[in-house]
Parts: C-alpha cells; sequence; structure tokens
C-alpha cells in the first residue's frame, strides 16, 4: 500500500486528531448512564441529560470518522460538505459558540487571565484553551483541502495511463 502525503492527507490526519479528542470526552460522559439521577431535593430531582448527549455526540463523531477515513481521501466533493456541515453546524454551536459570545461580552481582555488560570491548573480554563485548539485545528483541516476537493481536476499524461 502506498502512502499519499498531500493536502487531503492532512487534513484527514488533523480531523482525525481533533475528533479522537473529542470522543475521549464523549466517552467519559456516555460512561455515566448507569447514574440516571444526578441529585434529588425534596420537590425535584435531575435527570442525567449528559450521558444521552454524549451518547448522540459519539454517533456524530463517528459517522464523521467513517466519511473522513472513506470518501474524504477518495476526494468526494459531498464529504467535504459533511465536514463542512459537522464543524459549522454541529461542531461551533454545540462546542464553542458559548464561549465566542462570552468573548464578545467580555473583550478580549480575558485572555492573560485564562493562560493564566491554566498554567495555575483551573480547568475551566484548560477546557477553553482546548477547545481553542480544537477549534483552529479543525478549521484549518477543512481549508487547507478545498484546492484539492474543488480545484480543476488533473489530468494524466497521453501516455502514462496504465492499459
Amino acid at each position: 500500500m502506498r502512502f499519499r502525503f498531500d493536502r487531503v492527507t492532512v487534513s484527514s490526519v488533523l480531523f482525525t486528531f481533533c475528533l479522537l479528542i473529542l470522543m475521549s470526552w464523549s466517552l467519559k460522559w456516555a460512561a455515566t448512564w448507569p447514574t440516571r439521577v444526578v441529585w434529588v431535593t425534596d420537590k425535584a430531582s435531575r435527570l442525567n441529560y449528559e450521558a444521552s448527549i454524549a451518547f448522540a455526540e459519539l454517533a456524530l463523531e463517528i459517522i464523521a470518522l467513517i466519511v473522513i477515513w472513506t470518501s474524504y481521501q477518495k476526494r468526494m466533493r459531498w464529504s467535504w460538505f459533511v465536514m463542512f456541515t459537522f464543524f459549522c453546524v454541529y461542531y461551533v454551536p454545540v462546542r464553542v459558540l458559548d464561549f465566542l459570545l462570552g468573548v464578545k461580552s467580555r473583550g478580549w481582555s480575558w485572555w492573560p487571565v485564562a493562560i493564566r488560570d491554566a498554567m495555575g491548573g483551573r480547568q475551566l480554563a484548560i477546557g477553553a484553551l482546548e477547545e481553542i485548539a480544537i477549534s483552529i485545528l479543525m478549521a484549518i483541516a477543512l481549508l487547507v483541502p478545498v484546492g484539492a476537493f474543488f480545484g480543476k481536476k488533473r489530468l494524466l499524461p497521453p501516455g502514462s495511463q496504465s492499459k
């Protein structure tokens, strides 16, 4: 088997890396499924919705991995649209939108504080910086191979075609 190192392969590796990180987080929450009630008071109880949401996230992430490993590598245009939809319709609104709205309300003055908190071990700051990193990697993975999917198709020279 011959391995090609091109823009689509780099994009596939970046997408796979990001999706495997997301899947590890989803698996952590999905593992809480035996606990059906998170807390109970004398008047109300709260069900464990995080486990159900994690299973839905796992399904989407597995579908994205299947698309990447099959059709995306073959440069089928619809697979790029699937990944675009995954990023813009699922990932950004579900994982990043609250963070972006928080940045909009506070301005960019939060950046030095977030880095200082992350170095201090605060989990919220670490999670926010991890989400930023994954968002940037996924955006790069989406934009790098655009020419391979939508550029002109290269034709082989007439003498190099196999018979």
